[in-house]
């Protein structure tokens, strides 16, 4: 863990002083202007680079984090249907049988800039970032290396993610030094348990 936050405050070395509470699209504005060398961001930021014509492996490439290849977090999108009657079900199993549709989830996923739930969907209509990360979870799914994202509950108790961005953001912020950090993360998610 000690490791994790050392490599966390270099990588806070290369962030501006102004970075602390930016929304998201303001730097995926400055990268696309040349003000930022790169951000760390899901795919929805893509829609901000193609809104602004840029091109997919031409004008930003889509990169795993280093260090990550062979493992995906992963958040997916979800339907819910509540149970309301045997009447519903038929056309709430109409429903998502459309939305699993291989055809769908290309059309879907094309436009909003993420996987397919699906593995066994066709990656011709997708640009180069979809086409790596399709690559990337079938390289992942292989290895035993998916993950649930913690960040969108998928991974950990709400009271645990808390407890960990708390920490997170404190050495981030240089309010705890790596050791501190280690100790605090520890106390922290075990009184979040």
């Amino acid at each position: 863990m000690k490791e994790a936050f050392d490599r966390m405050a270099k990588l806070r070395t290369y962030v501006d002083d102004n970075f602390s509470g930016r929304d998201w699209n303001l730097a995926s504005a400055m990268v696309i202007e040349g003000t930022g060398g790169m951000q760390m961001m899901g795919d929805w930021a893509k829609g901000e680079f193609l809104k602004a014509g840029k091109k997919p492996g031409e004008d930003f490439v889509c990169i795993r984090f280093p260090g990550t290849q062979g493992s995906v977090t992963f958040n997916s999108d979800q339907f819910v249907m509540f149970q309301v009657g045997e009447d519903k079900q038929k056309a709430q199993q109409m429903m998502a049988s459309s939305v699993m549709n291989p055809e769908f989830q290309s059309a879907f996923n094309v436009v909003k800039g993420s996987v397919p739930a699906r593995t066994d969907v066709p990656n011709e209509a997708f640009d180069d970032c979809g086409k790596k990360g399709m690559a990337d979870l079938a390289e992942a799914n292989a290895g035993g290396g998916l993950f649930g994202s913690m960040a969108h509950g998928h991974g950990a108790p709400a009271a645990v993610k808390n407890a960990v961005n708390d920490v997170v953001t404190q050495h981030f912020n240089g309010e705890l030094t790596s050791e501190e950090a280690v100790e605090e993360l520890q106390n922290a998610v075990a009184a979040a348990q």
